[in-house]
């Protein structure tokens, strides 16, 4: 689990809370907005939850957005036209260089005025991406930047038009500006502000409520971003206030590097930049997930692309040999070229049975006979242990089969553990339940209990398997409904030769929903190339 004592150990910044922050309506300055001189000319805001997502889509409002998120006051702000592309590079150089919040214009610029006062600014730097004086054309401003003095002046705060030339950073660290252009800048602003101005931050040792017209910036915060068009400002505004960010590519935290980046971070607070995080609960999630830094057998906190070769075991197995009998069927498994293309690796996995459908209905009148999980505790960590994926296989009877996953759950807090049902074997009521079928929404259920389940205990994704031999045993399954925690595969039972196992195939194949995937049980050895096309390719093949 993670340490939150611990102190950053790399060199990013983290940052920790799970919050939704698009449309969120700004906060009314504190009263009395204009702060007595001894108040630091840049402060951030506390952040209280251990995650943040800023995902608008629009970059004038992630820009705007960002800085009420993590700005509580600035004497100044970095503006620039949201046209104006050329001045992104100095917009973030400059807003980094003075740690002040970046922010864009274009329209009337109203959000940007309110912005302005809220922060109680008094200098707003006005950066455009031409010369602003002995331009080719012989004017002496730029109009791409008319809509950001409007909105300075709106507010009543002072223009400091500039056109600084910037180099990029060392190590990724994103573009700053010439010594010449940031010596100038200081100066100009030491004029206008009275010579409150600071370009460094202030020692870490300093003790918390000290005077200071210095900037008050962030600590042990990492901001996690996926660059896109349009996020310059937002990235700027995250690194002026004392964020280190990383890039995660497609906001992917569930590989490898993702998860050794943040789980060596231990952050106070993540802040996640951009769309591709998904929405809140699931970007806290794949942070907490992150954090645990539990990976799965395919070597990430990804379940696919792999193949699932199972072998069966029970409780009364010794659990080194039932683990070395999925490491021998996964080792004979071997696909062709065609059906391995870009099916990943093939991961053994052990099915071991939680419950079992009765022959009659028992003490409790369920139809269901449950095993002693906790006997099956030394199997399932020995399997776990060795990076074999175990599948609890949960057995159906008149109440929904939800129960009977519940009941698993000791085993299902660990990573690497998964659930398959059969809803052919089930024995219904003839009430709620019905034999030998399960609806949508009762595997949604499970869908849904197992979610919160990972979520709650931030572990990678998990994997329901829905065995069927033909699909009116789930009647109306165009309905299921994977989530992000969770990943559905429907598996066709053989039930005869060659011949069956084709039909079998095709008819459960067959209208499968967008998100859920396939699987295969149990042919003989050859037959599966021979069936089974490689477009669905099977994610789940049972050899037993």
């Amino acid at each position: 689990m993670p340490l939150r004592n611990v102190r950053f150990v790399l060199p990013v910044v983290v940052l920790t809370g799970a919050l939704a922050l698009t449309g969120c309506t700004a906060s009314p300055p504190d009263e009395g907005s204009t702060a007595p001189t001894a108040a630091p000319a840049v402060a951030v805001r506390d952040l209280p939850d251990h995650t943040v997502l800023l995902d608008s889509a629009d970059p004038v409002e992630l820009a705007l957005t960002t800085s009420q998120a993590i700005y509580a006051r600035s004497e100044i702000v970095v503006l620039a036209d949201a046209d104006d592309e050329a001045a992104l590079p100095a917009l973030a150089a400059t807003a980094v260089a003075v740690h002040a919040p970046a922010l864009l214009t274009d329209g009337t610029g109203a959000g940007v005025t309110e912005e302005l006062k809220r922060l109680g600014a008094r200098v707003a730097v006005v950066v455009t991406g031409d010369e602003i004086r002995g331009g080719e054309d012989g004017t002496t401003k730029d109009e791409d930047d008319e809509a950001s003095r409007q909105a300075a002046d709106a507010a009543g705060v002072q223009a400091l038009d500039v056109a600084p030339d910037v180099v990029e950073g060392a190590d990724g660290a994103g573009p700053t500006l010439e010594d010449d252009d940031l010596d100038d800048l200081a100066a100009q602003l030491d004029g206008m502000l009275g010579g409150s101005v600071t370009s460094s931050p202030p020692a870490s040792g300093a003790e918390e409520g000290t005077a200071s017209t210095g900037p008050r910036l962030l600590r042990e915060v990492l901001a996690l971003v996926d660059p896109g068009e349009g996020q310059e400002a937002a990235i700027a505004s995250l690194r002026a206030a004392g964020a280190v960010t990383t890039e995660v590519p497609g906001g992917d935290l569930g590989t490898r590097d993702a998860v050794r980046t943040v789980d060596r971070a231990q952050a106070l607070t993540v802040v996640g930049l951009g769309r591709s995080f998904g929405d809140a609960g699931t970007f806290a999630w794949r942070v907490a997930a992150a954090e645990r830094a539990a990976l799965l057998p395919t070597g990430s906190q990804h379940l696919l692309p792999a193949r699932y070769v199972t072998a069966a075991a029970t409780v009364w197995d010794d659990p080194a040999t039932a683990v070395a009998r999925a490491q021998a069927a996964a080792a004979a498994y071997t696909p062709t070229d065609d059906d391995a293309k870009g099916s990943g690796p093939v991961v053994p996995t052990l099915v071991v049975p939680v419950s079992v459908t009765a022959g009659g209905p028992g003490d409790d009148g369920d139809w269901v006979t449950q095993e002693d999980v906790e006997a099956l505790s030394p199997l399932v960590s020995a399997a776990r242990d060795a990076g074999v994926y175990v599948l609890l296989d949960v057995g159906a009877g008149t109440t929904p089969v939800v129960d009977q996953v519940r009941a698993a759950e000791p085993l299902l807090q660990s990573s690497g553990v998964g659930v398959s049902v059969r809803p052919e074997k089930r024995v219904g009521d003839g009430a709620s339940t019905t034999s030998h079928e399960m609806s949508a929404d009762e595997l949604d259920e499970v869908t849904a209990y197992l979610a919160d389940l990972v979520s709650r205990e931030g572990l990678p994704p998990t994997l329901l398997v829905v065995h069927q031999t033909r699909p009116e045993s789930v009647p109306d399954r165009a309905l299921l409904h994977p989530l992000p925690q969770v990943e559905v595969a429907v598996v066709a039972d053989r039930t005869g030769g060659v011949t069956t196992g084709e039909w079998v195939w095709n008819q459960v194949s067959e209208g499968i929903p967008e998100g859920v995937h396939v699987g295969w049980s149990g042919p003989a050895a050859g037959v599966l190339d021979s069936v089974l096309p490689a477009d669905p390719a099977p994610v789940v093949i049972d050899t037993y």
